[in-house]
């Protein structure tokens, strides 16, 4: 199969070089608006006008290796192409392997999948379902450990930002979190709400695992109901329950993943506001975290509940941030590109991060999560 790779940044090449050792493709140019990059293998970069006069009909198909790439499906279709597919951006940021088979490759929209003709792709959307915690960790990135204990966040403004983006963007995979998420006794009904208006969402529960022996049959059937997968943080505490853990949702045969024990937690607030914007987001632990909270979509946490941090402790700082999720007049293919690629203002309060024996907090001082006043 003779193709084109549309892209010659860092994605292009990742995908130039796992496509080299297939037998069955053959790279004939790299299409890009950019014609003087260099790419690893010296393939010629054409831009999209020199690649329909010239190659559109000595290739089979295009395949799109660049951040957001459905944003360029309407020149797709100009491209006098039969065939093309988009990488889905996961592709690049977990590190994918690319099947050999192209064709049934899972992570390549193709342009026959009915997907490829609807909604820009956000690739990750989290929220919190409470803002309070049962564990506290002394610089909780979420200041869980300063809020109040009936810090919940009301269903009906859940269910309301839910059915407005389900018709704005598809989003790939839905982390709902804390706080700790299983504190909402009603969590099954968040559960149905993605399943039922964004219905080929994954569905991420993120939590400590600590009250998982103790969740009702109601509760763990609604997560197998629903196809969720549990993601648990392997805090020290959890550690000492894990086999408890794994035995109940072993028995009800709910999906389940620990993450990577933590031992250790990182701040990084700088109040001197002093730091590189560009730079921040290049290190930062939450740069793919982007967060809905009330009505808009923030680029991380920090963004979505900082100025609640700065409040509690009388910081004389206040951050207009978000992306009003109602406001009509949005191009929402330039919203999920921006999302990841742009840093905001609050970037400058982002220094480099200092790591810190994890311990829980159930007196937090402004300082746990400060690095520079």
């Amino acid at each position: 199969m003779q193709i084109a790779i549309w892209g010659a940044g860092k994605f292009g090449n990742y995908v130039l070089r796992q496509i080299k050792d297939n037998s069955t493709v053959s790279v004939v140019c790299i299409i890009d608006k950019n014609p003087d990059l260099n790419m690893e293998q010296g393939i010629r970069i054409v831009t999209p006008n020199v690649f329909i006069e010239e190659y559109s009909n000595k290739i089979d198909c295009i395949l799109v290796a660049f951040l957001n790439g459905k944003s360029v499906r309407k020149q797709l279709l100009g491209m006098k192409v039969n065939s093309w597919g988009i990488f889905r951006d996961r592709v690049w940021f977990e590190q994918l392997k690319i099947s050999k088979d192209l064709k049934n490759d899972s992570n390549i929209l193709w342009n026959d999948n009915k997907e490829i003709e609807l909604l820009p792709v956000l690739e990750t959307l989290e929220t919190n379902v409470v803002d309070y915690c049962n564990l506290n960790c002394k610089g909780c990135s979420h200041f869980s450990n300063i809020f109040s204990k009936d810090a919940q966040i009301p269903y009906e403004i859940f269910e309301r930002d839910i059915k407005v983006l389900s018709n704005k963007v598809y989003i790939r995979r839905f982390y709902l979190l804390g706080g700790e998420a299983l504190l909402n006794k009603s969590i099954k009904n968040y559960f149905q709400c993605i399943s039922e208006n964004m219905c080929k969402t994954e569905i991420v529960l993120v939590t400590n695992g600590l009250l998982i022996p103790n969740l009702s049959k109601d509760t763990l059937e609604s997560m197998i109901r629903f196809n969720v997968m549990v993601s648990i943080t392997e805090y020290p505490p959890v550690t000492k329950m894990k086999d408890k853990i794994m035995a109940v949702l072993e028995k009800f045969r709910v999906k389940y993943e620990f993450r990577e024990r933590v031992d250790t937690f990182g701040k990084n607030i700088d109040l001197s506001g002093k730091n590189n914007p560009m730079e921040s987001q290049k290190v930062c632990r939450e740069k793919f975290c982007q967060f809905l909270r009330d009505g808009k979509i923030f680029k991380c946490p920090f963004s979505a509940l900082g100025n609640y941090y700065f409040d509690y402790y009388n910081i004389s700082l206040h951050f207009e941030e978000g992306i009003d999720i109602f406001d009509e007049n949005l191009n929402w293919d330039l919203v999920v590109e921006e999302l990841r690629k742009t840093p905001i203002e609050l970037c400058k309060y982002c220094g480099k991060e200092e790591q810190f024996k994890w311990e829980v907090s159930g007196n937090p001082d402004k300082g746990d999560w400060l690095i520079k006043e």
